[in-house]
């Protein structure tokens, strides 16, 4: 890792404490967005401590309280972007995939104490670990399908296990879970009071991975969110947006919430998220799963929709962006078709570099 991309102590504070390898993101006014500096460093510190012996276990933590991690740094990769850099951006993309799928297959216990709000890259730092905590201020959202983006880090392989319709429900939306919701889902599976976290980090450090409280019992049956009304599933389980948006006329105020919500995202975004969703339950497999969210974020990057949400939540922030479709559009395969892999497209594993292939060529 270049000096030049060495986070500051300011970013990113990394260290030993008893057992544990510590990693902790201390951007707190950034609300701990993940800088390409950020993720080189957890990224290095992860395979310093992977054949380690006197490494038990590692612990992902937050400085502030307000939120554990709101995602990439999007900010810097539209900057990218907007300088004409659009590989550099793609680049830090391909960093943070990586970080994920090295997370979810490190050979250490990896415990993420989340207290506060954990949304895209976050969401995916945080459930990606062995172990995710939540405290009672915890929450999850993915809200990307409003700045013309798809929900990444994995989200799709995170929801291919519950019921399509809510899946599709908390990715078109953008619905914020709260930690009960998400221990319900079976996302979260351990529960620690916000302020007995520091405790916590003391006892990990001291006592290693047995450490941890009781996990959440299992949930028994289909996975359900608390508070969806039955009305509001049969709305999610229509094929396409406008399908959706039909039938959520028909329904109440749960309904018209979730209508207005869609009204505010990206129509393109939303039907890309659905087939990213669809092929998530077809592949089962986060590594497919990561390599599709890929190649589609690499094409929205110079999409118009891209720029347009990022000027409407960040720039002038007026909350009023300006779509390149309408929400009445149906979405066909071949419009869709320049944003995915062709047919017989081989993805290369995240652990490398270069293009898109086809088989046999």
């Amino acid at each position: 890792m270049s000096a030049a991309a060495v986070p500051s102590r300011d970013e990113l504070v990394v260290q030993r404490q008893g057992r544990a390898g510590r990693i902790t993101l201390n951007r707190p006014r950034a609300l701990n967005m993940l800088s390409e500096a950020m993720l080189a460093g957890i990224a290095l510190a992860l395979e310093d401590w992977r054949c380690d012996p006197t490494t038990e276990l590692v612990v992902l933590d937050a400085v502030g309280g307000r939120a554990f991690c709101a995602g990439g740094d999007i900010a810097a990769v539209h900057g990218r972007v907007a300088q004409g850099d659009v590989e550099g951006a793609r680049g830090h993309c391909l960093a943070e995939y990586r970080l994920d799928l090295t997370l979810a297959r490190y050979p250490k216990p990896v415990v993420a104490l989340i207290d506060g709000v954990a949304m895209g890259g976050g969401l995916g730092l945080a459930l990606h670990a062995s172990h995710p905590v939540a405290s009672e201020r915890a929450s999850f959202a993915m809200p990307e399908c409003g700045i013309g983006w798809i929900p990444d880090s994995g989200a799709s392989h995170l929801l291919s296990g519950l019921p399509a319709p809510l899946a599709a429900f908390i990715a078109l939306t953008g619905e914020k879970l709260g930690a009960d919701a998400a221990a319900a889902l079976g996302l979260v599976r351990y529960r620690v009071a916000s302020q007995q976290m520091p405790e916590l980090v003391q006892a990990l450090g001291e006592k290693g991975i047995a450490a941890l409280p009781e996990p959440v019992p299992a949930g028994s049956g289909v996975p359900r969110l608390p508070g969806v009304p039955p009305e509001l599933e049969r709305a999610f389980a229509a094929p396409d947006v406008p399908q959706i948006l039909a039938r959520l006329e028909a329904g109440g105020e749960p309904c018209a919430r979730a209508a207005r919500a869609l009204g505010k995202a990206s129509p393109l975004a939303l039907a890309l998220t659905l087939e990213v969703l669809a092929c998530a339950r077809r592949q089962q497999s986060l590594e497919a799963a990561l390599g599709l969210e890929y190649a589609v974020v690499s094409r929205l990057l110079t999409h118009p929709d891209f720029t347009e949400g990022i000027r409407a939540a960040m720039i002038d922030r007026d909350r009023r962006p300006a779509w390149s479709h309408t929400h009445a559009r149906r979405f066909q395969a071949v419009d869709l078709a320049p944003f995915l892999p062709p047919p017989g497209t081989v993805l290369p594993p995240l652990g490398t570099s270069g293009n898109l292939s086809r088989k046999g060529t």
